[in-house]
């Protein structure tokens, strides 16, 4: 058996990563005829858990909005372990990991009712201005809350 892959290289002195954790309930009309949730479901379950994220952090597309940032998912993935049902409840797991690099590294883990691994994942984000062009460099609004983070402000 092969080793398994890692997501994201820990950088050193990286502090830990920050964590949410959100409910959600499967909908009618995200599963098949087999009343499970289709594959193509799971970017928007990420999705909610990047909200939960950014509700929580102050890290909001209003935030996004008002400081002219935007930040496109340039990479996903995907690992489906155990399906999810019709109405079963389930918690999406959304951590955000240290970059010192202009990006947002976020790692993904769907837990079914039973709390047994349903799926796990992960987004890359890189930032771009309005107009789209790549920003190189970490937006001085992020930079604040990597310092706070870094500080130990965002452990709650």
């Amino acid at each position: 058996m092969g080793t398994k892959k890692k997501y994201f290289e820990v950088e050193k002195d990286a502090p830990a990563p920050l964590v949410v954790r959100t409910e959600r309930r499967v909908r009618f009309e995200e599963v098949d005829v087999l009343g499970m949730v289709w594959h193509g479901r799971y970017p928007s379950y990420f999705e909610d858990g990047r909200i939960a994220f950014g509700d929580k952090y102050g890290m909001t597309y209003q935030r996004f909005m008002k400081e002219k940032t935007v930040a496109p998912v340039v990479q996903m993935h995907f690992d489906y372990k155990q399906p999810l049902r019709f109405d079963e409840l389930f918690i999406i797991e959304t951590a955000l990991h240290w970059a010192e690099s202009a990006r947002l590294n976020f790692s993904y883990k769907i837990f079914n009712n039973k709390n047994v691994l349903a799926a796990s994942g992960y987004t890359v984000q890189l930032f771009t201005n309005p107009g789209g062009e790549m920003l190189l460099f970490t937006p001085e609004w992020l930079k604040d809350f990597q310092r706070d983070w870094k500080e130990g402000l965002w452990q709650l």
